[in-house]
């Protein structure tokens, strides 16, 4: 039984071990087979030696124990077999392995060099093998470098490293070296070595391998990033801005100088100090990007003081570590800069706002790019901001105006040459229409190139209404001097042809003779003449008359009735008048012009018939510092009415519609220079067919008002008055004018001694020295001495003299205030006119009851004036019959 268990022991391993064998391979698996053949041989002796004993079982023991060897011998067959496998094997894989040695040596891009030799005193140290990266490196072709010296790579110009080559190259130490390299073609090269010694099976060395690699570009960038760390740190040390290094807890690494010196500490105080122990406050921060962030802080230096700074952080490397780089710029100068040019922006915005012109600019494409208040509101807005980016065509009310602006705008783009003092309209979104002084400059930048237009307007509609009111005054000016230089000659000549008539009309009596009819029609004709006169002295501010309290009220009933007949049966009149007194302070005789004219005008624009209103009311009135009241006037017609272009010129002098001796032209213009002078307004609403309103605002005045009537009678007889004596001197320069007042005075009983000047009247009296005179009737204005300084002379020998001036036209130099009992005798006038004064004027100088004051004596028609026109002067004694009268009455 143990036999048979030690059999299958044996039988088991053998089995165990020649399968393990089968697995593995080299030498072991050999080992195993050999060991499972043997334990089998040996399990098969056992059995046998045990179970087949005796003489008859050797035969079965030498069978089983040949049949053992032979199982032995073929297990050793196999095993042979199979050594001889594996050192082929073993072969195949070194010599596929050397062929890949070979492969990634020469398709190393580091040069591979093996030298053998050099061990031994004299023995050559020579190249055995170089890859192809070895081969391009030092310019040689393939294998060309074989059985070179090692020693003629190295640069024969650096002794040192040639030295360092040969002996690495024979050392027995790995050793790695950067030296100087020389090509082939003698270009000199940096390389890096790393040489390795390589030992036999014995021990000895007996080669060397050097692997080589071309470190000249390396170097270059080394030597490039030196330089640039240098220059950074010149930049660092040497930077206009603070600098400081902070590492990722906020503790400075390193600060520049300049951050030394606004933080006022030393560079070992920075370091180590946390930065954020500096910061005081930050008033902004943004951030760039991920490693950049910008703020805008304050900083404490070490005295305490703070000071504005622009802080920029960014995330840097240096030397492996993670930095936070933070570039201060002190900002105290840009603030005070920027605070003063917020302070000139706010200034030129005031100036801009305040000044009472429009500005703007526009760029090329002639948008508007800014504007002041002015020209906002100009254009219908609120805001300058509204008109940014619009161009004139989106903002202009009209497209005219709006292709007049831009093409100026491109004169001034084309010509680079300012553009000033144009005109233009503009016509405003509520309908009113502007007129605008307008220049135009070239906005340059800092470069000098033409970026856009600026302009600059003024606002001269008012300006232009002033101009055109001067030119009227410039033209009523002209007129008045042209009045005033004929009035004195045309007077004369008037005075002559109606004092004439009048004697011719006295020698008639109550007769009814037909050339009574043709000495009223002359009477006439001088009478419209002398108002012509007075007409163009009117206008012209050469007379204003007697100024006093008038009731319009009183004036319109009283001129009633003449108006029904002047307008006649086809116009009706209608009166509305106020139920109050219309008061104001003027002549009685300018009012009843005025509305005269105004009816008759408003007359001629009726043809067909109509209705005219004269209606007045009294108003509050809005200006504080004006009068408390106004009186308005107001004349409508239902008429023709007038178009603009006539409405223009209807106050202009001589200007008319009517026909040709229909209309001299000064009614209205005599209208207008009333209402101007007593401080009112005329205003004249009017459109083709629709008729026309004039409406006149006058100042309201307190007072008494003038009671009685002013009309002017019709045309009297001379009165018959006194015969008076005494005697008179008569100087008047014009001898038709002096004839007839010779004769008027002679009819009268007074003796007239004549002369036709001062001087000729001087040396009369010189003649007559045994006579004295009573009265003196003398011209003013008369070539030579006139009749102020005659008159002056003549007191002086004569003081109770009686004087009475005549003149057509006084000149405002002319002034008679020292004549206070003297009587003006205004120009034309009647005999019976001259034959009253000289009587008024005997008898105020015989009169004792001071003062006396210069009279002024009426014509027959009622229009007597004063000598200078204002102020009036002042009366004495009862008023006199005809309406215009600002002297006393003579007694018939």
């Amino acid at each position: 039984m143990d036999s048979v268990w030690i059999v299958v022991v044996c039988g088991v391993s053998a089995f165990l071990l020649l399968r393990q064998g089968l697995r593995r391979g080299g030498i072991e698996g050999d080992f195993l087979r050999l060991a499972a053949g043997a334990i089998g041989v040996v399990g098969l002796w056992w059995l046998a030696a045990r179970h087949l004993r005796g003489d008859g079982r050797w035969l079965a023991q030498a069978v089983l124990f040949f049949i053992a060897l032979g199982l032995c011998g073929a297990l050793v067959r196999l095993g042979w077999r199979e050594w001889h496998r594996r050192v082929r094997q073993v072969q195949t894989d070194d010599l596929r392995r050397l062929r890949l040695l070979a492969h990634s040596l020469a398709a190393s891009c580091d040069g591979v060099m093996v030298a053998e030799g050099g061990r031994t005193p004299g023995a050559p140290l020579r190249i055995v093998y170089s890859n192809p990266a070895f081969d391009r490196l030092m310019g040689y072709a393939e294998s060309e470098a074989v059985g070179m010296s090692p020693s003629v790579l190295a640069d024969d110009a650096e002794p040192t490293a040639l030295e360092a080559v040969r002996h690495a190259l024979r050392g027995t130490e790995m050793t790695r070296l950067e030296v100087p390299s020389r090509r082939k073609d003698g270009s000199r090269i940096w390389t890096e070595w790393q040489i390795v010694p390589v030992a036999n099976e014995q021990g000895e060395f007996t080669h060397t391998v050097a692997i080589i690699r071309d470190t000249t570009q390396r170097r270059q960038m080394e030597q490039e990033l030196r330089e640039s760390e240098a220059r950074f740190r010149s930049l660092f040390e040497h930077a206009a801005d603070a600098i400081v290094l902070l590492d990722s807890h906020g503790q400075v690494v390193d600060a520049n100088p300049r951050a030394c010196q606004n933080f006022g500490y030393s560079r070992q105080q920075f370091r180590g100090c946390h930065f954020s122990q500096l910061e005081i406050g930050c008033l902004r921060s943004e951030a760039a990007d991920d490693n950049s962030l910008t703020s805008e802080c304050f900083y404490r230096r070490q005295d305490g003081t703070v000071f504005p700074a622009e802080v920029r952080y960014a995330w840097i490397e240096s030397n492996g570590r993670r930095l936070r780089m933070a570039l201060i710029r002190d900002v105290t100068r840009r603030r005070q800069a920027e605070q003063t040019l917020r302070e000139r922006e706010e200034l030129l915005r005031n100036i801009l706002s305040a000044i009472p012109c429009g500005v703007f600019w526009k760029d090329r494409q002639l948008r508007y790019r800014g504007c002041n208040e002015q020209v906002a509101h100009d254009h219908g807005f609120r805001e300058p901001a509204e008109l940014i980016g619009k161009d004139d065509y989106q903002i202009a009310a009209s497209r005219s105006e709006a292709d007049f602006f831009r093409s100026c705008d491109q004169q001034v783009l084309s010509t680079g040459q300012p553009l000033m003092h144009v005109e233009e309209t503009l016509t405003r979104r509520d309908g009113t229409l502007r007129t605008l002084l307008t220049s135009k400059v070239p906005w340059r930048d800092a470069h000098g190139q033409i970026v856009g237009v600026i302009g600059v307007y003024q606002d001269i509609t008012e300006r232009k209404r002033l101009e055109q009111q001067l030119l009227q005054a410039q033209k009523m000016e002209a007129i008045g001097r042209l009045a005033g230089g004929i009035a004195h000659d045309f007077n004369n000549l008037l005075t002559i042809i109606r004092g004439n008539a009048d004697l011719l009309r006295s020698q008639f009596g109550d007769s009814a003779d037909a050339a009574l009819e043709y000495l009223d029609d002359l009477r006439l004709a001088a009478d419209r003449a002398a108002a012509l006169v007075r007409q163009l002295l009117m206008f012209s501010r050469q007379s204003s008359g007697q100024v006093e309290i008038v009731d319009v009220n009183s004036v319109i009933r009283g001129l009633a009735s003449m108006l029904d007949r002047l307008l006649g049966e086809r116009i009706r009149l209608v009166v509305d008048l106020s139920a109050e007194p219309a008061t104001v302070l003027a002549d009685y005789s300018h009012l009843e012009q005025v509305i005269m004219n105004l009816a008759v005008n408003a007359r001629d624009a009726m043809p067909d018939g109509g209705v005219l209103t004269l209606s007045t009311r009294l108003l509050p009135s809005a200006d504080i510092e004006g009068p408390q009241r106004w009186v308005q006037l107001r004349v409508s017609d239902t008429g023709v009415g007038m178009d603009d272009a006539v409405k223009e010129r209807i106050f202009e002098p001589f200007f008319t519609t009517k026909g040709p001796d229909k209309g001299t032209g000064l009614g209205l213009t005599t209208v207008f220079g009333i209402v101007q002078r007593l401080g009112g307004q005329i205003h004249v609403d009017t459109a083709p067919g629709c008729g026309t309103t004039f409406t006149l605002t006058l100042p309201w005045a307190k007072g008494q008002t003038v009671q009685e009537s002013r009309t002017p009678l019709p045309p009297a007889l001379v009165r018959q008055h006194p015969r008076q004596s005494g005697r008179l001197l008569l100087v008047e320069d014009e001898d038709s004018l002096r004839k007839l007042a010779r004769l008027t005075l002679e009819n009268q009983g007074y003796e007239v001694l004549e002369a036709p000047d001062g001087e000729a009247a001087l040396h009369q009296i010189e003649m007559q020295t045994e006579k004295g005179f009573d009265v003196l009737v003398t011209d003013l204005v008369m070539p030579g001495m006139d009749g102020q300084e005659l008159a002056e002379r003549l007191l002086c020998r004569y003081p109770r003299l009686a004087i009475v001036f005549m003149s057509g036209y006084v000149p405002e130099e002319v002034q008679l205030d020292t004549f206070t009992d003297a009587v003006f005798l205004p120009k034309p006038f009647t005999p019976s006119d001259l034959s009253r004064a000289v009587l008024t004027a005997r008898q105020r100088a015989t009169e004792s009851v001071p003062p006396r004051t210069e009279a002024v004596l009426p014509s027959s028609e009622g229009f007597g004036m004063n000598p200078h026109g204002s102020p009036p002067l002042e009366r004495a004694g009862p008023r006199a019959e005809k309406p215009d009268s600002t002297l006393p009455a003579v007694p018939p």
